[in-house]
């Protein structure tokens, strides 16, 4: 069974409360519209009884292990060789804890990364197709192991609006000073913002409720402070297809 529809007929956080509250398995699809952008625009969000469990943008199973290629963790040999033994009823990301590969805390990180890079294009799109396919399983290769409520997805993208409010006051206030910023794109800051946040023991998670508004305010302080970050994630091109 297929639901299908548009973003302004049904918003994402009514979406999210279906699949909650229905305790809903099955995969959400959603696609911009061709003349809302030149570039086409796709999202995966798979569910496992109310709860999102895995995040992409392509169908391929490659996602999650690139992702942790950017990080200086494990080479993707490693990853690919590994992935290879990986049992079918076994999530990636904990079947890489169990043989040493990743800790908890990296795990965590990666899943908010895999959630917020997707979020971060969807929130700012006008309108978009979406598509929910009841019964359709998660990727093993795609899956950490964990997951996350989802209407706290709606929570998530609310804190990514007023996010955008500050990043856009700052960049004009740059401006207004001549200063010219770094990047032209909010989602690779917020990217930035988020490995800074791990890799220098900040404290700070998107997925935190407890998080407030001061809290989400002070977090661009960070681009103005020399933190360093691993040079695969420095170079990293960041998506915001």
């Amino acid at each position: 069974m297929s639901i299908t529809g548009y973003l302004t007929d049904l918003s994402l956080t009514e979406i999210f409360q279906f699949i909650e509250q229905g305790q809903k398995t099955g995969l959400l699809t959603l696609r911009n519209l061709p003349e809302a952008s030149t570039t086409l625009s796709v999202h995966y969000f798979w569910a496992k009884q109310g709860k999102i469990v895995a995040v992409a943008h392509q169908l391929n199973e490659q996602g999650l292990m690139l992702l942790i290629h950017q990080y200086p963790w494990v080479s993707y040999r490693a990853i690919a060789k590994l992935a290879q033994f990986c049992p079918s009823n076994k999530p990636l990301g904990l079947y890489l804890k169990s043989q040493g590969a990743l800790q908890i805390e990296q795990l965590e990180h990666l899943f908010q990364i895999q959630v917020v890079q997707e979020l971060c294009v969807l929130f700012q799109l006008k309108d978009a197709q979406f598509q929910f396919d009841q019964d359709i399983q998660a990727p093993r290769r795609e899956m950490t192991g964990l997951s996350i409520p989802a209407t706290a997805l709606a929570e998530v993208m609310q804190k990514l609006v007023m996010l955008k409010k500050f990043y856009d006051l700052r960049r004009f206030h740059s401006e207004r000073s001549g200063v010219s910023s770094q990047s032209e794109n909010f989602c690779q800051q917020l990217s930035w913002m988020l490995d800074v946040a791990f890799f220098h023991s900040l404290n700070f998670s998107l997925f935190d409720t407890q998080s407030s508004l001061s809290k989400l305010y002070q977090a661009f302080d960070w681009l103005d402070r020399p933190y360093d970050l691993p040079i695969s994630r420095q170079d990293r091109e960041l998506s915001c297809r």
